[in-house]
Formats: C-alpha cells, sequence, structure tokens
C-alpha cells in the first residue's frame, strides 16, 4: 500500500471504510502533524492531542474534501 497516494488512500477510506488506508495516512504524516502544532503551542503534550484532534478531523471529513486537496498542506493548517 506505501505506493499509493495521499488522494487513493483518502479516497479508499471515504468511499469503503478502509481503516488501513486511513493508518497509512496517519504514519506518513503524524510527524509533520506533531511537529507544527508542537512549533506552534510549545508544548509536546499539547500537540499530541492537537495531532489526535487534527486526525480525527481528518476522518470526518475525508468524503468532503475537493479532489486535488494537497493533504499534508491540509493536515499542516489544520494543525497551525
Amino acid at each position: 500500500m506505501n505506493d499509493a497516494s495521499d488522494q487513493e488512500l483518502l479516497r479508499r477510506y471515504a468511499d469503503h471504510g478502509a481503516e488501513d488506508a486511513f493508518t497509512e495516512l496517519v504514519q506518513r504524516h503524524l510527524n509533520l502533524v506533531w511537529a507544527a502544532a508542537r512549533r506552534v503551542s510549545g508544548d509536546g503534550e499539547l500537540a499530541r492531542d492537537i495531532a489526535q484532534t487534527v486526525f480525527t478531523d481528518l476522518a470526518r471529513k475525508a468524503g468532503t474534501l475537493p479532489t486535488g486537496t494537497v493533504l499534508a498542506g491540509w493536515l499542516y493548517r489544520a494543525a497551525c
């Protein structure tokens, strides 16, 4: 599954509820989201909470993100 693009994984999750696809997205982008949250908050514990919220939001909004959304950018903005 590592060959799949973020868009493909997001579609699989949004359309079919593929948990493995969502897990792959989290694994790919967790460090980015946590680091952005850590920079903004200055607190590692709070950054973990923010990262969890960001990925919860992604799970909820996966089906509504416009085609062509750059997921890393969306996650970064959400974390900040």
